[in-house]
């Protein structure tokens, strides 16, 4: 690692300070919790890139805490979440108005100020080089996982600590400038979420006032088929293709990510095969994404398809594309939710009252013409949709590459005048090399503290914000 002038490499334990405290979370299983706890428990869901999101909603009591001897948290803390979504990322824990400890798969870090802050600190862990080194560190077979070991060994480039003030300020304004860019890019692609719907649904508000003729899914169907069931064990790298309810979205819109293949017998491979114009109903999903409805393309063939998806063939006169935009109108979405069967984790429709439900048939010469206005308005708002998340990813890259910039040293200037932080570094391991060995390993949990202990720290998260806040001006 090529060091900017003035800057040293140390490892994430060490940048806490000698004082400092590098720990897991705690193991709080569900019989430890108790929703009329005093003690909130911070969860992998409240932590985002930088920013605390305080999502969760679990606690526990305080002398169920203390018979696990958890560590309460500080305001100024930064936790790391050592699992997904994504992994790696961290964010300072603002303080609550109550105790709060955390779960066993988020990484606390306190810092005793000496080598680090922690501002400085939560941006460089959520940098891409660090993030990236939690992948490679990552195991894992259902969800990856880093062990909390091999992050306190993870080295990180150390600024003098006025630097890491300047860094730190720089990098707030930039992101400040960022998050209002993405605020935009967010609104514009709601708004056009809700144009799409007001599309799909002048659709069918045409055939109410022009009175059009109905008939149920079953009466306009020749077919109706469950595709071909196959476990993950049978799903390989080569054989036929084989597509699954996640190869395409609610707006209809095809991916072949994470494709598999299967093997399958010459009659199969024929009764499940996929063809232009064949209509895809997801019976199985999430209740949101349950009655998801795509269209199959021109040019793909050799394809068959998973028993969570129905594949719909229609009868003579009855035009494909235009009862696959019937059934993405919130109209008939608003009636299939009326049909659906959850449990706590999926939702169904059952096939006897979706054949049921009934859909708007006008000529087949008007049928043509509403799928083509309906198509062609669409695409002019699918090209704006592009651009947004074009736009969206484009800030994505610009945070990271700015990232990668402060975590160079090209973001601010170097001051020679100030101390190098290899000096510092070499006093404090000087200074520990010397403590008594009898001294407990920095990390270790120890008795879980007295709530009026806590009172002295976390409890006063308005006082502790504020010189975080104090210690992130420029000198």
């Amino acid at each position: 690692m090529r060091l900017p002038e003035g800057w040293a490499a140390a490892t994430v334990e060490e940048l806490a300070g000698p004082e400092g405290l590098v720990t897991d979370g705690d193991w709080v299983e569900s019989k430890d919790q108790d929703a009329n706890g005093d003690v909130r428990l911070i969860q992998l869901a409240d932590i985002g890139e930088g920013e605390f999101r305080d999502r969760s909603s679990r606690f526990m009591r305080s002398e169920v805490a203390a018979a696990l001897k958890c560590t309460y948290l500080s305001a100024g803390d930064v936790l790391i979440a050592r699992m997904p979504d994504p992994l790696g990322r961290a964010c300072l824990f603002p303080g609550l108005n109550q105790p709060a400890v955390t779960a066993v798969d988020v990484m606390i870090w306190r810092t005793d100020r000496s080598l680090a802050d922690p501002n400085w600190f939560v941006r460089a862990i959520n940098s891409p080089t660090i993030r990236a080194r939690m992948t490679e560190e990552a195991s894992g077979t259902t969800r990856q996982r880093v062990a909390g070991g091999r992050i306190k060994g993870f080295t990180v480039p150390l600024p003098p600590t006025a630097e890491q003030r300047r860094i730190v300020a720089k990098l707030d304004a930039l992101f400040a400038r960022l998050a209002r860019a993405r605020a935009e890019t967010e609104k514009a692609l709601r708004l056009a979420s809700r144009a799409r719907a007001a599309i799909l649904k002048s659709s069918l508000s045409e055939g109410v006032a022009r009175n059009w003729a109905h008939a149920t899914v079953e009466e306009i169907m020749t077919e109706g088929q469950i595709g071909l069931v196959r476990s993950k064990e049978e799903q390989h790298q080569t054989g036929v293709p084989y597509i699954r309810m996640n190869h395409y979205n609610s707006e209809g819109r095809w991916n072949e990510e994470k494709l598999t293949f299967i093997s399958c017998t010459p009659e199969e491979k024929e009764r499940f095969s996929l063809r232009e114009g064949d209509v895809l109903f997801n019976t199985r999903n999430s209740g949101e994404l349950v009655g998801k409805v795509a269209i199959w393309p021109q040019g793909k063939e050799g394809y068959v398809f998973n028993n969570n998806l129905l594949r719909m063939r229609f009868r003579e006169g009855i035009l494909p594309d235009f009862v696959a935009l019937i059934m993405m109108s919130p109209t008939f979405q608003e009636q299939l939710a009326q049909h659906k069967s959850a449990t706590t984790s999926v939702a169904a429709i059952y096939l006897r009252n979706f054949y049921k439900m009934r859909i708007p048939l006008p000529s087949f010469e008007e049928q043509v013409i509403v799928a083509e206005r309906t198509r062609k308005a669409l695409r002019r708002l699918e090209n704006s949709i592009e651009d947004a998340s074009r736009a969206r990813a484009l800030l994505d890259r610009l945070a990271a590459a700015v990232l990668t910039k402060a975590f160079n040293g090209e973001l601010v200037p170097q001051d020679p005048n100030e101390e190098p932080a290899s000096l510092l570094l070499e006093r404090i391991r000087a200074a520990r090399a010397q403590e008594p060995q009898s001294r407990p390993k920095r990390g270790r949990k120890a008795a879980a503290p007295r709530m009026a202990r806590y009172g002295e720290s976390a409890l006063n998260s308005d006082r502790s914000a504020a010189n975080l806040a104090e210690n992130k001006a420029p000198n």
